[in-house]
């Protein structure tokens, strides 16, 4: 045989052999387009790339995740769109890991584009915005090659937000929702279908709860009696449910706090930090010297301080009664286990009433709340605050207790008054024609 002929058939062998794991895997996966078969030729492999942070990043995926994915009918420059011919390897550095997917974010948002348009506007959003590295991405809950159909995000054990919030789903599968949705997922017969994590916080819209008034009617919108139902046996109804959380009653193991927050009337919206106003931390570090909490002065004080800092506002203090942590919010009770004493707020000894805070909003939304001397509750400054709270002589503010005196005891006294100088110059009358 001539070398020339061997050369040949030898090169075509090395073909075959090279041609072979695409082969391979195209018989094992048929559901796997054939472009995308050569590329993961490659990347079925245990690759990886060194990034400008230090760290490897692997450029492996698996075969079978991808197969499944939604994906899949897109194909990998679906995605992908700046690799090719000639081009790759890319020999472009990528700084971190992060970057890369802050970068892929950008990317999911050229064909779902509603979705991309409510997420800008979520918590999340903001907290990547700030700069914060924990706040999820496209690819944290959905993943980056194992995309699932958009049932498949609506499972009984909280994925995939139970990843970063651990402890708030343990204590939802506990509640009476997350025990709802594991015994056959209904509620109230067979017609009202438990809560998900979605269910109540959204998909990808989700608020910070301290910049919202959202979360009571979310629950009035599932429990559409509920008024009607706290108006047969609580008094004065309407206020409570407006001043006290859901969670306050209904997760009666909770620990809970008066939570004053710095909030603008004109705005209608809590005070968020911002350029003018600076961090809490800041704010209070100026006003609170000592760190042992607010006392009703320097409650004063950081009041008109962020009334003058910001443009047009009429900054307040809006009260109200809540569990100390958001892991109590979603330990709910079944009904018959809530709170329904009157005692266990509306005396003057009443625990919530020992611990107060008072907070505002961070710039990413989310609530940051420090520490109150209890006395701030008496004060000038928070009595329009906690108005939702008060009831005669059975609050520890014993201002308004001696104001209702002052005001029951002027009001007998205008009668008293008119009668007895009636009669008296009635008197006077008589005497003098006499």
């Amino acid at each position: 045989m001539k070398t020339g002929t061997k050369v040949g058939i030898l090169l075509v062998a090395i073909a075959l052999l090279g041609m072979a794991p695409a082969i391979g895997m195209a018989d094992h996966h048929e559901e796997v387009s054939n472009p995308d078969l050569k590329c993961l030729k490659c990347h079925s492999k245990n690759l990886k790339k060194k990034l400008e942070d230090g760290e490897k990043m692997s450029l492996r995926i698996e075969v079978e995740e991808f197969g499944s994915s939604v994906h899949k009918v897109i194909g990998c420059t679906g995605c992908h769109r700046d690799v090719a011919k000639g081009k790759h390897p890319s020999k472009q550095p990528i700084a971190s890991r992060r970057a890369y997917s802050l970068k892929h974010n950008q990317t999911c948002s050229q064909c779902h584009e509603a979705a991309h348009e409510s997420y800008i506007g979520s918590v999340h959003a903001s907290m990547v915005e700030h700069g914060d590295d924990s706040a999820p991405l496209c690819s944290d809950c959905h993943s980056a090659h194992a995309i699932q159909s958009r049932v498949a995000y609506e499972p009984a054990d909280g994925e995939p937000c139970s990843r970063c919030h651990t402890e708030i789903n343990e204590a939802f599968a506990q509640s009476i929702h997350g025990l709802a949705r594991s015994e056959g997922n209904l509620i109230r017969g067979d017609h009202v279908q438990a809560p998900s994590c979605t269910g109540c916080h959204n998909a990808h819209d989700i608020s910070a709860v301290t910049d919202t008034d959202y979360l009571v009617p979310t629950c009035i919108s599932c429990h559409e009696v509920a008024e009607l139902a706290h108006e047969q046996w609580l008094p004065n109804a309407g206020m409570h449910l407006k001043s006290v959380g859901c969670a306050a009653c209904h997760s009666p193991q909770a620990e809970l706090r008066v939570d004053l927050q710095l909030y603008d009337r004109l705005r209608q919206a809590p005070v968020r930090q911002n350029e003018n106003n600076g961090t809490v931390q800041e704010t209070l570090a100026a006003i609170d010297t000592n760190g042992d909490g607010l006392d009703p002065v320097e409650l004063w004080q950081l009041v008109r301080q962020i009334n003058d800092q910001e443009e047009a506002s009429d900054i307040t203090l809006l009260g109200r009664l809540e569990v100390t942590n958001s892991v109590d919010a979603h330990r709910l009770a079944a009904s018959t286990e809530a709170v329904r004493s009157c005692e266990s707020c509306h005396r003057s000894d009443a625990e919530p009433f020992q611990n107060v805070t008072v907070s505002m909003s961070r710039k990413d939304g989310r609530k940051e709340s420090f520490k109150a001397d209890r006395k701030v509750l008496a004060s000038a400054m928070s009595v329009d605050s906690v108005g939702g709270f008060y009831a005669p002589g059975g609050t520890r503010i014993k201002l308004l207790d001696g104001l209702l005196v002052l005001a029951i005891l002027g009001g007998l006294a205008v009668p008293v008054v008119h009668i007895t100088l009636g009669k008296v110059l009635r008197k006077k009358k008589e005497n003098g024609n006499g």
